[in-house]
């Protein structure tokens, strides 16, 4: 059976002491190329009979947390970057031993996104809804995934990080799961705001939010069934940076951006179902 997502590889880890002064906002708009869900917490019962899992919504408008953005474009950010590894594993054995900070530096994600004692110089803000519908979808249940899986090692070692594949509309699997989601076309609004970036730090940002439209990053609740596909877009003079970071950047890091965009460019997926 072929499965819904692939690896791109570790990079190793490098310590990043290059001191920045770029200040700003990115106006960002997020279009939904499949139906997405990202859950409140909470349940409404539908027509008095089924319960769903509510999308989360400030002041009773639908939003995209900047938090959960955050945590998906970081994770994007990770993977085409000399950088540690968050995630958290179960067993630090398979993981490559030069994944971790050295002698106390952090790496060029940790001194962007923040760490432990150490305050981010990016900030996202809610992604507001402007133009949407919801509807009540049943999808199957998903479960914890299992890194010890065969799937997940190559060599013995953790093969990289995980993406999910993009589906075209029409294949999302259902199942006994109800849970409000906002249709494909939906848009949103909102922005990035740094503070003390570098020129590197600003590029990598950009192509990792998906400006440079080779990736499209997935978000929410289902994302193994097809669920969550979204298009990321601002002015051009954003897209240049992003673009930028493909040109300037080092062999290595290339080749993984040439599988991540093999993984998110979802045009891929619509060209296999031609």
């Amino acid at each position: 059976m072929t499965k819904p997502y692939d690896f791109v590889p570790f990079l190793r880890c490098e310590g990043y002491n290059e001191k920045g002064d770029l200040e700003g906002r990115i106006p960002i708009k997020v279009k939904t190329l499949t139906p997405v869900h990202i859950s409140s917490g909470r349940y409404r019962i539908q027509d008095n009979k089924n319960v769903y899992k509510e999308f989360v919504k400030v002041n009773g408008r639908i939003v995209i947390p900047g938090t959960s953005f955050k945590g998906c474009i970081r994770t994007i950010a990770e993977s085409v970057s000399y950088s540690c590894l968050q995630t958290a594993l179960r067993d630090g054995s398979k993981l490559p031993a030069n994944k971790s900070h050295v002698g106390g530096q952090k790496c060029i994600i940790c001194d962007m996104f923040g760490t432990m004692g150490s305050k981010s110089k990016v900030r996202f803000s809610d992604l507001k809804a402007i133009e949407y519908r919801t509807e009540i979808r049943g999808i199957p249940k998903s479960f914890r995934p299992h890194p010890d899986n065969s799937f997940y090692i190559e060599n013995g070692k953790y093969k990289g990080y995980k993406f999910y594949k993009h589906g075209i509309n029409g294949i999302q699997l259902t199942g006994p799961v109800l849970c409000e989601f906002v249709g494909v076309g939906a848009e949103f609004e909102g922005e990035v705001m740094f503070k003390g970036l570098t020129i590197e730090q600003l590029r990598l940002l950009c192509f990792s939010l998906g400006l440079s439209g080779d990736i499209h990053p997935k978000i929410g609740y289902g994302k193994s069934y097809f669920y969550g596909s979204i298009e990321v877009s601002s002015q051009s003079e954003w897209a240049k940076f992003a673009r930028e970071y493909i040109d300037t950047c080092s062999d290595d890091i290339r080749q993984n951006i040439n599988v991540l965009i093999s993984v998110l460019n979802y045009k891929n997926a619509l060209r296999s179902y031609d």
